[in-house]
């Protein structure tokens, strides 16, 4: 399998993916449905268009070569035998409806290439009958087709659904990895801002690229400091207030919490008196590291990456930040 893109950079990190798909792809035995889950930024999406390639690819050799006439349809989004279908992105928001004329569509032999791919987007958003309908073209498919489907995480999918498809886990890429790729997009951008924004995002590189794009990277810049030492204030509404900006801003929730993250970490190692920080706030740390004892801070650690995994559940915004407030407090003794 060749991990090279058009552009000639490298689909960066998750070597144990890689490593399944390529032994797979390479032994000629490439599943007929793979769901590729990640969190969104992640790759899931680059992925399946390079598995889809491969499918499609022509040349004798590593596949996809990326100069044959297939690979440059693929890429370009051109080709007759890659079908891409998203699904609006709202949770319940991929009906069965498509699902259906999907099915129907499968059963049409290949124009041009040995196989006929479809990739589905954010199945995690498919309601439960689109679900149960997919699965009756998974069960039984047709020898031609291959079903590459993308979620943030299979526990949100049906267990039916989920036994009869081969799960390819994305996550986050080395501080190293991430900073090249967001060097090459961005060139213009300091190495200092890249790496924070590396460590923000959890080296899911396309949320840092968005975020360094659009803004959204100071503007979580400027409200962790306050979250974080509204933790430890007397009243419980200084933290409420802190975290007000979010109720509009639901898609810098995932950032936030990883900053509050390195920041409690932060302030764990100042605590042992090591002075070197990973987070973007080494004065809030310090003042942390102060006010709060190490139980505390696990604690606190513990919670956020808690609150993390509940996040994929499509908990109701508002509840989520008041559980947020109630649940930090409460682990740092207030």
């Amino acid at each position: 399998m060749n991990w090279t893109l058009p552009n000639g950079s490298v689909f960066a990190g998750n070597q144990t993916a890689k490593t399944l798909l390529s032994s797979r792809l390479d032994a000629g035995a490439f599943p007929h449905a793979v769901l590729i889950e990640g969190p969104a930024g992640s790759g899931r999406r680059t992925l399946a268009r390079q598995l889809a390639a491969a499918a499609v690819c022509r040349s004798t050799g590593e596949k996809p070569c990326g100069v044959c006439p297939a690979c440059h349809k693929a890429f370009s989004g051109n080709h007759p035998d890659i079908t891409v279908i998203g699904s609006g992105g709202e949770a319940r928001s991929f009906h069965i409806d498509v699902v259906r004329e999907l099915r129907e569509e499968a059963y049409v032999l290949p124009n041009e290439a040995p196989a006929r791919v479809f990739i589905l987007c954010d199945v995690q958003n498919m309601t439960e009958q689109a679900q149960n309908s997919l699965l009756k073209v998974l069960e039984e498919p047709p020898a031609h087709v291959r079903f590459l489907l993308t979620c943030e995480q299979r526990s949100q999918l049906l267990e039916t659904v989920r036994s009869r498809v081969f799960t390819v886990p994305l996550g986050g890429v080395s501080a190293e990895e991430a900073v090249a790729v967001l060097r090459r997009q961005l060139p213009n951008t300091s190495e200092e801002e890249l790496s924070r924004a590396a460590a923000l995002w959890g080296g899911i590189i396309g949320q840092a690229l968005n975020g360094l794009s659009d803004g959204s990277y100071r503007d979580i810049l400027e409200l962790l400091p306050s979250i974080a030492s509204a933790i430890t204030a007397p009243a419980e509404l200084t933290l409420l207030t802190a975290t007000a900006p979010l109720e509009k801003q639901k898609d810098r929730v995932t950032a936030v919490l990883s900053g509050l993250k390195l920041i409690f970490r932060d302030a764990l190692v100042c605590r042992f008196g090591h002075s070197t920080f990973l987070g973007t706030s080494p004065e809030t740390a310090k003042v942390l590291s102060r006010s709060l004892t190490r139980q505390q801070l696990l604690t606190l650690i513990a919670v956020i990456e808690e609150l993390q995994t509940a996040r994929l559940f499509n908990m109701n915004h508002t509840l989520f930040l008041t559980i947020l407030c109630a649940r930090l407090r409460r682990a740092a003794g207030r």
